[in-house]
């Protein structure tokens, strides 16, 4: 199967598609039925801001806080007095924490004479953000008395008896068997930015975006250079998310999902554009299903290379969670780590550990369970074991350990440089080791190095390069044009 590329929209443009259909502002001129007229009045408490100077994309930790008012309106633009439902209130994109008002509860806000007025308190929005408005039909039954969607009777004789059996209700609490005119309304727009790389990756250890359609910032001054084009998707990094004294701020890479190695791209493009679907996979951040655009220099020139220089992991960084989370899907090195002595295939006998035997899948099956007492005390005991590779991981996934200390110890994936046999160089040095940082959640030692290609591993030996190479040059190869394993994928 060829690489996977969908053209992704982001909520907030759907919401602009929406705006269209429902009403933003005014009605929508030849729309059937009943809809709401809903006007976004502050944001903060200052007027709106003008789509030329958008607020920044909001990446989860801040709340924001609109003001709004909402009409009933006929079929035909005039006002609609006779309205007294509830409705639900939603952000595209974004999500609503708290709608104050008369009449709120929770999400919900009840008109009285077809108007209403509030505020809404929310977060991770960004791009052309706007408040939609359903009418659902729900009508919360009055304190202590039996909701209409909970008393056991077919309160409307169409044979179908309360929540969730009748689609009239909406929740069991709706004192209303009747659906409602599913009449909706959609605000003007509150400009945003698109948010950045490092908004996706919610300058934390999860994203404020997961499963959103999105498009990333990549206008100037943010810059999206390819540090990795892998087997199964590309690394890109914002070189111009620095601060003032021209520091990465961290969290400023990010991982695109491809399925395959994406076609046309090397190592040193310049990304122009690129959207996709956030995703949490096992605690790595990625960007799924990616559609993006590359600004590829004239035919016949290579134009300049602006991969950064690796982050150096030390022992110090590797004992902070934040530190580590802010090089997700980094490139980065370490410089005089050793492989581990002891990493053999043969099964672990009480705990000892030998050159031979690392392996803690006691019975054979596969796998180490975790649940089997002798198994994972094996694994615990290896894992705190600067000297034990626990050789399932290596059989597996190619992961295997590198360490200075009890204190200084990671993991890594050498898969891309097929000249070096781990197990052959067991206890012996590396010189240094380059790649994309990886993290998958669970156990102890959870961020991997993968190597991108064999001038990523150097130790001076049979099967790695004398020495790190700079990053202008490590890995710069023609640009791909097709995924060479298609036919397997």
């Amino acid at each position: 199967m060829s690489a996977l590329r969908f053209t992704s929209l982001s909520l907030g443009a759907l919401g602009a598609l929406l705006s269209i259909s429902a009403c933003g502002g005014d009605t929508t001129p030849g729309l059937q039925g009943p809809q709401f007229h809903v006007e976004i009045l502050t944001v903060n408490g200052n007027p709106l801001p003008a789509p030329d100077a958008p607020l920044p994309a909001n990446g989860g930790k801040v709340t924001e806080t609109w003001t709004f008012t909402i009409e009933a309106r006929t079929a035909s633009g005039e006002p609609d007095p006779s309205f007294d439902g509830v409705v639900r209130l939603s952000s595209k994109p974004g999500a609503i924490s708290k709608v104050t008002g008369e009449g709120a509860v929770g999400r919900n806000l009840r008109l009285k004479g077809g108007k209403a007025s509030g505020s809404v308190e929310l977060t991770a929005v960004y791009g052309p953000a706007r408040l939609w408005v359903d009418d659902l039909g729900y009508v919360p039954a009055e304190p202590g008395k039996k909701p209409a969607c909970s008393n056991g009777k077919d309160d409307d004789g169409d044979y179908l008896i309360d929540f969730p059996a009748d689609p009239g209700c909406a929740f069991a609490d709706d004192d209303n068997e009747e659906g409602g005119t599913y009449a909706a309304g959609v605000s003007n727009a509150v400009s945003y930015a698109l948010p950045r790389v490092s908004d996706v990756q919610g300058h934390g250890p999860a994203t404020p975006y997961p499963y959103e359609s999105i498009e990333i910032n990549t206008a100037a001054p943010q810059r999206l250079i390819v540090t990795r084009v892998a087997s199964d998707g590309f690394y890109v990094t914002d070189i111009n998310d620095v601060d003032k004294d021209k520091k990465s701020n961290g969290y400023n890479h990010l991982f695109a999902f491809n399925f395959s190695t994406p076609a046309g791209m090397r190592v040193c493009d310049h990304v122009s554009y690129l959207s996709g679907t956030v995703n949490e996979f096992f605690g790595f951040t990625e960007l799924n299903f990616p559609s993006f655009q590359l600004d590829i220099p004239p035919v016949g020139t290579m134009g300049k290379c602006e991969v950064p220089e690796p982050t150096i992991i030390d022992a110090a960084r590797l004992a902070s969670p934040v530190e580590m989370e802010k090089i997700e899907s980094a490139l980065v090195r370490v410089v005089g780590y050793h492989v581990a002595a002891n990493f053999g295939p043969k099964p672990v006998v009480n705990n000892v550990f030998t050159p031979d035997s690392s392996n803690c899948d006691l019975n054979g099956d596969g796998q180490v369970d975790f649940t089997l007492k002798n198994e994972g005390s094996c694994s615990d005991a290896c894992s705190k074991n600067p000297e034990c590779s626990e050789w399932t991981s290596y059989s597996a996934r190619g992961n295997y350990k590198v360490s200075k200390s009890a204190s200084d110890m990671i993991q890594i994936q050498t898969g891309t440089v097929s000249t070096f046999d781990p197990v052959a160089n067991k206890g012996l040095p590396l010189d240094a080791v380059t790649g994309t940082l990886r993290n998958f959640s669970g156990g102890s030692l959870n961020w991997t190095i993968e190597t991108r290609c064999p001038d990523d591993l150097a130790c001076g030996r049979v099967g790695c390069v004398p020495q790190a190479l700079p990053s202008d040059q490590a890995c710069v190869r023609l640009r791909t044009q097709d995924d060479n394993d298609q036919g397997t994928n």
